[in-house]
């Protein structure tokens, strides 16, 4: 009954590990311009294999109340952390291991599948839904969602229609004043699968698809409250996915190693309130792995000022990627 603990009086710590999308990216730059080894595992009943540090008084369903047997996601993290010396890439139960040879992979696999049931998946190809394509020769990764996009516009009825060029035409500015003001036209506008189909073109924006950061950003401020103009907003995103569905991230297309950023702003981009939009992309190698487009939360009264706002968010993820690569 977790549910009834008090953080300070009867619990530490509750997490399950996930690592950054942009870890994901990064990892697979060096894999592919170092020409790594690079291969999965999925680990089989995940939170099972950990030890507890303290007591647990906690009752289970009928059947399932074996002794020594329960455990949560952040002691089998501990476990893993803690007996396992060799660097690799975490979300929940399923793994990623880089190496520069097959020896040194062959012991951590060896050394895993003796403490927990693991599923050896080989070379790396698919990743949280994501595919992985690679040219060993070429020294060329690709890091795609085809297969997801495909099904998100088959689920809204949308994979058969005209695609269009664009996220977003220039011309559109959404409006809180687009937003039904009538009872009768929220019930009517509430069957629009509208928070729906922006969390599915999330998703994609957020692994494979900077193309997508701005446009989401938009059309996300009026979850609570969609009119007709935005869902069409939403609708164009939808075509632009189905025309670009097979767009790809691709990675070690050189044998650069450097980490650029660049930053950007929308002075007073927003109609309703004249804030202005951050945004930056950092590359590993040409490559993007880090994007990020965010309405200010303050409105800046110069473009200097909006300018400063979105080079401060950007330095805060150069720092941390400069951490990580480090």
């Amino acid at each position: 009954k977790g549910f009834k603990q008090e953080h300070g009086v009867d619990y530490d710590e509750i997490f399950s590990p996930v690592v950054k999308m942009t870890t994901i990216r990064l990892l697979l730059g060096v894999v592919a311009t170092k020409d790594l080894e690079l291969e999965q595992l999925d680990m089989k009943t995940t939170f099972l294999h950990g030890h507890l540090e303290e007591d647990i008084y906690m009752s289970q369903p009928a059947g399932f109340s074996e002794m020594g047997e329960e455990i949560s996601p952040r002691m089998y993290t501990l476990k893993l952390a803690n007996e396992v010396l060799i660097y690799l890439i975490l979300y929940v139960d399923d793994m990623l291991i880089a190496g520069s040879n097959e020896e040194e992979i062959g012991k951590l696999k060896w050394s895993l599948r003796d403490k927990f049931p693991m599923q050896e998946l080989g070379q790396a190809r698919h990743i949280l839904g994501m595919r992985i394509d690679r040219n060993r020769t070429m020294k060329t990764l690709w890091f795609s969602q085809s297969d997801y996009i495909q099904k998100v516009l088959k689920h809204i009825n949308m994979d058969n229609v005209k695609p269009t060029p664009t996220p977003l035409p220039t011309t559109i500015r959404l409006s809180d004043r687009d937003s039904p003001s009538t009872e009768e036209e929220r019930k009517l506008n509430g069957k629009i699968p509208y928070a729906s189909a922006i969390g599915s073109i999330m998703y994609a924006m957020v692994a494979t698809r900077p193309d997508l950061a701005y446009v989401v950003g938009v059309v996300s401020r009026y979850m609570s409250n969609p009119g007709r103009k935005h869902w069409e907003a939403v609708k164009h995103i939808l075509r632009y996915l189905r025309g670009t569905k097979d767009a790809r991230l691709t990675f070690g297309s050189n044998n650069s190693t450097e980490v650029e950023g660049y930053t950007d702003s929308d002075y007073a981009g927003n109609t309703d309130n004249r804030k202005s939009t951050s945004g930056y992309v950092f590359t590993y190698g040409c490559s993007a792995i880090s994007w990020r487009s965010k309405l200010q939360e303050c409105t800046a009264l110069s473009i200097t000022k909006a300018e400063y706002i979105a080079r401060s968010d950007a330095a805060k993820e150069a720092v941390w990627l400069h951490s990580t690569i480090s």
